[in-house]
């Protein structure tokens, strides 16, 4: 008898539809090596380090038809959560800090009702009667690599210059040449884009909560990190 084969034979398998890409694929639950790591990155790593390691226990649970790496960085989030409630259960209480009263809250958030806003921007951005850019979602790697710095991350996410006559791939330009054409937009050219990043889907639930004034509040919570805060 193969203990190991006996185990995994026997795991049960999910169905999970992308929210976004429509990419259809399966995962079976991550199992104890799998948590363990996750809790000591959660504890000992950087952002940077938390993310590979999710990225690694998602690529061992989820079949081989999706790209982690290339994803939208909200996808691979929602990706987790779906995995995190079959996997330990569907409720978890994250701390949160109420923003008018600065105390500190423990809430319950059930995971199956946890959504992803999949009302996408406009890709297309008109930066004058000229010229367009085409921007992509960023995937977890340039999230972070950028997150301190919204040029980086704009930057990163441009996948074509056109105008009437051209369309000229980012990959064509150097990293400084795209930083100093951002630098040179008017300032309405560049909301229109940052405007982009602020509509990206997210991941996101409401909870609700009593503070010791006796004021029932609301907030959202976005963003995987804000789930196991």
């Amino acid at each position: 008898m193969n203990l190991k084969e006996s185990l995994l034979n026997a795991l049960p398998s999910y169905n999970c539809t992308l929210p976004y890409s429509k990419i259809k694929t399966k995962f079976r639950p991550f199992l104890v090596k799998e948590e363990k790591k996750f809790l000591i990155l959660e504890e000992t790593s950087s952002q940077k380090e938390i993310y590979q390691g999710i990225i690694d226990i998602l690529k061992n649970c989820f079949d081989e038809n999706i790209d982690f790496d290339k994803i939208p960085l909200f996808e691979l989030e929602y990706c987790f959560l779906k995995l995190r409630a079959k996997s330990v259960g569907e409720i978890i209480t994250p701390k949160i800090i109420c923003p008018e009263t600065k105390e500190s809250h423990i809430v319950e958030v059930n995971l199956d009702s946890v959504a992803l806003n999949v009302e996408p921007s406009d890709s297309l951005i008109r930066i004058n009667k000229n010229l367009n850019i085409f921007l992509k979602y960023p995937t977890i790697e340039e999230f972070v690599d950028s997150s301190s710095d919204i040029n980086e991350l704009v930057a990163n996410c441009i996948v074509y210059f056109e105008d009437q006559n051209d369309r000229v791939y980012a990959s064509s330009f150097k990293k400084e040449e795209i930083l100093d054409f951002l630098n040179h937009l008017t300032i309405s050219q560049y909301k229109n884009i940052v405007n982009f990043f602020e509509k990206m889907p997210s991941i996101h639930f409401d909870v609700h909560y009593k503070t010791t004034d006796g004021v029932q509040r609301k907030l959202a919570i976005r963003g995987l990190k804000n789930f196991f805060s």
